[in-house]
């Protein structure tokens, strides 16, 4: 089973313009409603490639009401804890001939700590040797501290935690050690606290991390994306396609990979085992993760990408071990 943690999920509302004027009136066309948030998405994506596969977080209110109504459209497992607040609605609008996007993101209702031990309780009944997949931004009345103790609590059960949240979450949760984070590379930047921006200057800072967190994965990096474990590294990049839209596109490759690593069952292998199978697979987990962003970076708004996408688009991925790395280490070269 994978589990995902969305804290702050969203009634993700959509629609299209010729183009956006300010201050006048702009009508909005072929408007779309989607159940929304980090570990939502993820959860869309898992079950759409076969992953047994259950939604948690905060649902409260109407759009509470609305987001559970889609996701049983969907048959995707659910078991939400309900709040006092209404859940947040996020609203994108594409202009339908550059495919630019506005997208506006409400802060969401504050959760109080009796539903917050309500959510606590629910994972302690997870299955044993479960993937659980903690995504998105925090609702007040959760902080990065909250959702540390919770993967702390998880690890103690034998769940195996990937997080993926705003960098300056991050910051506090890498001292838990998830076994993957992946930020983008604005996100990493924010976590480390220094302005890299290629694969050279970005790979010493990911290896260093990696020492605590079994794998890390940035994105954005080089029109790529990079994994990095303590011993290797891989670049990965996707083929020549017209994006029409990058939301979610995070989001599905978090998904995608989590799906990987259960299909594998790696929750169920010791520390030894693990470090051989990453070794051996990190570069077919970077290319589920780019096959399943690319699948949704080429749908229009905020439709994320289905199972034949994603497997259309998987070998066409390009992965490359990068060896100059360890060239440099061994050397002693910057």
């Amino acid at each position: 089973m994978i589990y995902t943690i969305t804290p702050n999920p969203a009634l993700d509302i959509g629609g299209t313009v010729d183009r956006m004027i300010a201050d006048e009136k702009n009508y909005v066309l072929g408007e779309t409603r989607s159940a929304g948030g980090n570990g939502i998405n993820a959860a869309r994506i898992a079950h759409r490639l076969g992953a047994k596969v259950t939604a948690l977080g905060f649902l409260g209110g109407a759009t509470g009401n609305e987001i559970e109504k889609l996701l049983d459209g969907q048959n995707v497992i659910h078991n939400f804890v309900r709040t006092s607040g209404n859940t947040r609605i996020n609203l994108t609008i594409s202009n339908c001939k550059t495919h630019s996007q506005t997208r506006l993101s409400f802060p969401g209702p504050e959760i109080m700590r009796a539903e917050f031990r309500k959510l606590q309780q629910v994972c302690n009944g997870f299955n044993l040797s479960s993937i659980v997949l903690i995504g998105g931004s925090l609702p007040k009345g959760i902080g990065p501290q909250d959702i540390g103790v919770l993967v702390e609590n998880l690890k103690k059960r034998g769940h195996v935690c990937i997080v993926d949240m705003p960098g300056p979450h991050l910051k506090t949760l890498i001292s838990y050690r998830p076994f993957l984070i992946k930020p983008n590379l604005s996100e990493f930047q924010e976590l480390i606290g220094k302005n890299v921006r290629s694969i050279r200057t970005v790979i010493p800072f990911a290896r260093e991390l990696s020492k605590s967190i079994s794998l890390v994965c940035v994105s954005s990096v080089e029109g790529g994306a990079l994994l990095v474990t303590k011993n290797k590294a891989w670049f990965g990049k996707i083929p020549k396609v017209k994006v029409r839209s990058t939301v979610g596109a995070g989001d599905s490759m978090v998904g995608a990979m989590a799906t990987a690593l259960e299909n594998y069952k790696i929750q169920k292998m010791n520390k030894e085992s693990i470090d051989m199978f990453l070794e051996e697979n990190g570069s077919e987990l970077l290319r589920w993760g780019l096959a399943a962003a690319c699948a949704t970076l080429v749908e229009p708004g905020m439709i994320l990408g289905d199972k034949k996408s994603i497997l259309k688009y998987r070998p066409m991925i390009e992965v490359k071990e990068i060896f100059e790395y360890k060239q440099r280490k061994s050397n002693g070269k910057k």
